[in-house]
């Protein structure tokens, strides 16, 4: 009887212990919490088809995938291709910059011109050289003021397959 009374003894004695380790680690526990939130509105800058948009122009989002297709040697124009409308209520600083630029060995001319429309009537902007990069516009963008993109590209004779450039747009 007495290696029982000994064995529920120690049983006891660590039950105990535990319960003080438990209660002294869990006193040294301080919480903190964050409450957030995600408001889903409207995009506030929206792309747009123009009237001269290659086929296979595709809008996802904030993405614009434009497949530009011109023939060696051959000075295209692509007058309305795309525009970037503001359609919130308040105006933007907007930044386009070339972050992917075209190589000069496979282009004689690439550009990308920008037109506003901010007096009604579109006024030049500026012209992105898209063999550039970082070449970049700066501007505020007032609200349903809209951006046409125009392209003018001329591949060097010798150039062939496909040739990839980004413009990217920043807005506040």
């Amino acid at each position: 009887m007495n290696a029982k009374y000994k064995k529920s003894l120690k049983i006891i004695s660590l039950l105990i212990s535990a319960l003080v380790i438990g209660t002294a680690s869990a006193a040294t526990y301080s919480y903190m919490y964050m409450n957030g939130s995600v408001i889903i509105g409207s995009q506030q800058l929206v792309w747009l088809e123009g009237a001269d948009s290659p086929g296979g122009t595709v809008i996802a989002g904030g993405t614009v995938t434009l497949p530009l297709s011109v023939q060696p040697g051959v000075d295209q124009n692509f007058t309305e291709a795309l525009f970037l409308k503001n359609q919130d209520s308040a105006g933007h600083s907007v930044t386009i910059n070339v972050t992917t630029a075209l190589l000069g060995a496979d282009f004689d001319t690439a550009n990308a011109y920008i037109f506003t429309n901010a007096t009604g009537d579109w006024v030049y902007a500026d012209t992105l050289a898209l063999m550039t990069l970082s070449d970049g516009y700066s501007a505020t963008m007032a609200v349903d003021e809209y951006y046409r993109f125009t392209f003018e590209i001329q591949a060097k004779t010798s150039a062939s397959g496909t040739k990839n450039f980004v413009l990217q747009v920043t807005y506040t």
